[in-house]
């Protein structure tokens, strides 16, 4: 066992917070779940398999993160989201590392998986972040959405061995919801930070987003799928640019 807390928050991830757990079974004697409200089984589940959880109110998405984190025993932060299982390489990874560097933090690259299929080009076969750090020089930032990782001057990246197995969604149906949904949250952070749709946002950006990824991210080689990730690619910049254009009418207009 690790001197490492494994942290998640979770709402109504019974369906894969199983299998993900399982991935990181032997690593720690801390893994720390904050649930934000399941319903389902979430809770019994995590706790027969060994997890410590606790409730938290849901604050967005970096807020949350860091009232969790602050919840672990060790300073060895590894936080995963409750789709997001680990391969042997990072497994091994993770038995190996020098906790006594702490100036360090780790990127880990993603396989990311729809319906089960692994997606190998495109937007979503360039996904790595930072998900291993020691909370004495790292912490979320505050934003509700698309939240990094901040890191104290001075304190280095590298590449972690091994891969996150992120299984995004089960079907387009989830992928729509899930597009419409983010589109929402960014489009209102973007509101909140004064930023303006532009004509080029609005009208050529989503058609960008196609070409740059079913083009040269060779979203192509996938087939069906590589020409779905790219459609979706687009969908979401036409979203969250025309909400935003919404949101500044109506602030505007005192709505």
């Amino acid at each position: 066992m690790r001197e490492i807390s494994v942290v998640f928050i979770t709402k109504n991830e019974a369906h894969i917070i199983g299998d993900t757990l399982k991935t990181v079974a032997g690593l720690t004697d801390d893994i720390v779940v904050g649930d934000t409200g399941s319903t389902d089984n979430t809770i019994e589940m995590a706790t027969s398999l060994g997890c410590r959880v606790e409730r938290l109110d849901w604050e967005g998405f970096g807020r949350t993160k860091n009232k969790a984190v602050a919840l672990a025993k060790y300073d060895w932060i590894l936080f995963l989201d409750a789709d997001e299982g680990i391969d042997t390489a990072l497994q091994n990874f993770l038995h190996q590392f020098p906790l006594n560097d702490i100036n360090t933090a780790y990127r880990i690259r993603f396989k990311n998986f729809i319906g089960g299929t692994l997606i190998r080009h495109g937007e979503w076969a360039r996904e790595r972040k930072i998900k291993l750090f020691h909370r004495s020089v790292g912490r979320w930032d505050n934003t509700e959405v698309h939240e990094k990782v901040l890191l104290d001057a001075g304190v280095k990246q590298e590449m972690a061995d091994g891969f996150i197995l992120h299984y995004l969604m089960n079907n387009l149906k989830e992928y729509a919801e899930k597009m419409n949904r983010y589109a929402e949250l960014v489009a209102g952070k973007y509101f909140q930070e004064n930023k303006k749709a532009s004509w080029f946002k609005l009208y050529l950006y989503p058609s960008y987003q196609f070409i740059v990824n079913y083009f040269f991210r060779l979203g192509f080689l996938d087939g069906r799928l590589g020409f779905i990730t790219s459609f979706f690619a687009s969908y979401y910049a036409f979203l969250k640019y025309h909400r935003l254009k919404e949101l500044t009418v109506n602030g505007k207009n005192g709505r």
